[in-house]
């Protein structure tokens, strides 16, 4: 895992930071003479986006409305009230973003539901652009919602469009042209990250959440 991370990584880089590269092929694919089919502008969107929207105007309650989406969709009811008081001690406005740190030491926990199951929270942050194209697209297929930290501010990821090069032993490699977003806040409209005309460094991470039963 951690030597596909790094091919990844390289591949932005080399690229200019210009796409989200994930590389499935080995690195003497080149050499071997590698065909690729090409699957150009390929979708993958949410069908039912019900996304909860913050209560308040507030970063910290984008990030609760989020976790409560993230979570209905894998049936655990814990509202965004339920996470501002245990995140923020208290029903309070805070603008500036959450120590994420802090926010998987509250969230990574065994919970007891009011139906009296037992389930175990895994939040996973993965800091900047996401160079697991694989990971956002597989949530995507999935149906289950993320969260998109862009310009300082907490998105739902509801779809994406995509090129798809299919080799001749069957590796695929996946390059991002657009990722479609809806605002956390209800005032505010939804909008779309594209290759080439936004800028990669203003990704500040990727939030997931899962969910096992005990």
């Amino acid at each position: 895992m951690k030597r596909f991370r790094q091919a990844a990584l390289i591949s932005v880089l080399l690229a200019g930071m210009a796409a989200f590269v994930f590389v499935h092929a080995h690195a003497d694919d080149k050499k071997k003479g590698q065909n690729y089919y090409l699957k150009l502008d390929q979708t993958l969107d949410l069908v039912s986006p019900k996304m909860v929207m913050a209560r308040e105007k507030c970063e910290n309650w984008g990030l609760a409305a989020g976790l409560e989406t993230m979570l209905q969709k894998q049936n655990v009811p814990l509202d965004q009230s339920f996470w501002v008081m245990h995140l923020n001690y208290g029903e309070i406005c805070i603008d500036r973003l959450p120590d994420m740190s802090h926010v998987a030491q509250v969230v990574n926990q065994e919970f007891v539901l009011d139906d009296g199951r037992h389930v175990r929270l895994e939040l996973h942050f993965v800091a900047g652009a996401p160079t697991n194209v694989d990971a956002v697209l597989g949530a995507l297929q999935q149906q289950q919602p993320t969260l998109l930290l862009w310009h300082d501010h907490f998105y739902y990821l509801t779809g994406a469009t995509y090129d798809e090069r299919i080799g001749r032993d069957g590796t695929r490699n996946f390059e991002i042209k657009e990722l479609r977003l809806a605002d956390t806040f209800a005032s505010h409209p939804g909008a779309t990250f594209q290759k080439g005309r936004d800028n990669l460094g203003e990704i500040g991470g990727i939030v997931s959440v899962s969910v096992v039963a005990k």
